[in-house]
């Protein structure tokens, strides 16, 4: 239950555009990011900064780094098809809603995450 609240609110506010600065300029501020990455939170909230600042594309490598290493992370796949959906690749970010599971997200949830998608990201 907490996880499908958990859920509905990162669809909410996947595309609100809270605070933050996150941006690698250098080699060490890559590696910080890919070491970041390892951790599943941190690489969540690494990519949630990057995103705040319009960032999508680093946010999504973030992302994709972070699931190469925990590729059933809940949140890390609906921040993921989201963010697609926010780069104009809404065919992409609707597969992958598409293979979230109801079970694990709620019927709401994921109604919400194709309604923002068909949006173009942002929330109907």
């Amino acid at each position: 239950m907490a996880l499908k609240l958990w859920a509905r609110a990162a669809v909410m506010a996947a595309f609100l555009l809270p605070t933050g600065a996150l941006h690698a300029e250098t080699l060490a501020e890559l590696d910080a990011l890919s070491d970041a990455a390892q951790d599943e939170g941190g690489a969540i909230a690494a990519a949630q900064d990057l995103a705040a600042d319009g960032a999508y594309l680093e946010a999504l490598a973030t992302l994709e780094r972070m699931l190469a290493v925990h590729p059933k992370s809940p949140e890390g796949r609906l921040l993921h098809a989201l963010y697609l959906c926010r780069v104009d690749d809404q065919r992409g970010g609707q597969v992958e809603i598409g293979k979230l599971k109801e079970r694990e997200f709620g019927s709401q949830t994921l109604a919400d995450a194709r309604a923002a998608c068909e949006a173009g990201g942002e929330v109907p």
